[in-house]
């Protein structure tokens, strides 16, 4: 089933309130437990009833609109501006470190402008995890200029941490990258069979 998206949320929330209001008055469970269970009503809901795409939305790719996109693109594009300003910023490897998430946040957006398809393997990372790493970065930055004596460690503690995330990044690229080798190498291998049958 489909149904556009304001509607899909109000069937979710109505079948969430009946789940909530059979648990609680009907079984006479806790009410935390039966707002857990209309809290799953509404995942379940939501997951069943698909979003109908509306006429006027232009789609990209497979389940990909050109508004989520450019959306997801400009993400990418402030964070890895914020990132090189916070490069600028920092001390020591951290510039360095910094200039390189700059770098990968670049390659991936230049990934999802190339191929859309991307972003069903990166939208929750755009959505939940690249803010949450600049931000995190900039709190870095921050307390690293202004830690002194026994703070220092602690700094230093997250700094790592912080420099742990561009091994992630490397691989959301390499993902990126491979999803388009995979398209590439099906379009070769099903062209292949076709002139092989000429």
């Amino acid at each position: 089933m489909h149904l556009p998206d304001g509607q899909r949320q109000i069937v979710a929330g109505l079948g969430a309130s009946v789940a909530f209001l059979s648990i609680f008055f009907g079984l006479g469970l806790v009410w935390w437990a039966a707002l857990i269970a209309g809290f799953a009503v509404y995942l379940a809901i939501l997951l069943i009833v698909e979003r109908k795409t509306p006429e006027t939305e232009e789609m990209v790719a497979d389940g990909i609109s050109r508004a989520e996109l450019t959306g997801a693109i400009n993400a990418i594009t402030a964070a890895s501006s914020k990132m090189r300003q916070l490069a600028t910023a920092a001390r020591g490897d951290d510039r360095g470190e910094f200039q390189k998430m700059a770098k990968l946040f670049e390659a991936i957006r230049a990934h999802h402008i190339k191929d859309p398809r991307d972003y069903h393997h990166t939208r929750t990372f755009i959505r939940h995890d690249l803010p949450r790493i600049v931000d995190t970065a900039e709190r870095y930055v921050d307390l690293d200029k202004r830690a002194s004596g026994e703070n220092r460690d602690r700094v230093d503690a997250l700094g790592e941490q912080i420099r742990s995330f561009t091994p992630v990044l490397e691989k959301i690229d390499q993902a990126c990258l491979e999803n388009d080798f995979m398209a590439l190498e099906v379009q070769v291998e099903v062209l292949g069979e076709q002139l092989g049958k000429r």
